[in-house]
């Protein structure tokens, strides 16, 4: 039999998702977008929260059925999506717990590198769709995260920077960028049997 803290019921979603709704800033309903996130993964339902957080934000939720055109076409197919998803999930983890010295930036060379989204994408737009992608993400918190100059050649590309190059930041951004795309390397399509074969 389990222990209870009080008397009271337990406390519904809807009742939270209400109570959220009659606040008047993005600031003060975060803290109820990340209880019924963390809920959410609690009971292993992770995947069903993008609807309920979209109702809090009023930001549409990307999901698998749901991605945005600046992704390449074979990145909105549901089963690849839904894996991409997972991946930026899992990399927002690594750089808010700061146990890696990644940054949005070098996750977006990466992204427009490897051919997941489209190369023209701007600071803002990246912004957009990655914290759409993540429930309770507040906006502006990826734009502002890392110094975009790593985005400025957009004909350059990670993969051409040498990480044993006298110049410490290119081999340091080359280290950073290889650590990234490892995360991605089981949607890359360079290593998908499949399309080579």
């Amino acid at each position: 039999m389990k222990t209870t803290h009080s008397n009271l019921p337990p406390i519904p979603v809807d009742y939270i998702v209400d109570h959220a709704l009659t606040l008047t800033s993005d600031s003060k309903r975060r803290p109820y977008v990340d209880l019924i996130n963390m809920w959410a993964e609690h009971e292993g339902m992770g995947g069903d929260v993008d609807d309920v957080i979209s109702s809090i934000t009023g930001k549409p939720a990307i999901n698998a059925k749901h991605m945005p055109k600046e992704f390449y076409a074979r990145y909105r197919e549901s089963e690849k999506a839904a894996r991409l998803i997972e991946i930026v999930r899992g990399i927002n983890k690594e750089i808010a717990y700061g146990d890696t010295m990644w940054t949005w930036p070098h996750v977006m060379r990466v992204m427009v590198d490897e051919n997941i989204i489209m190369s023209d994408i701007s600071p803002n737009r990246f912004d957009a769709i990655i914290c759409s992608m993540i429930p309770g993400k507040g906006h502006d918190t990826v734009r502002k995260n890392g110094n975009y100059n790593i985005m400025f050649d957009r004909t350059d590309s990670y993969r051409l920077w040498s990480p044993t190059s006298p110049n410490p930041v290119q081999a340091t951004n080359r280290e950073i960028c290889d650590q990234i795309a490892e995360r991605f390397k089981p949607i890359l399509s360079r290593y998908d049997t499949k399309l080579t074969s």
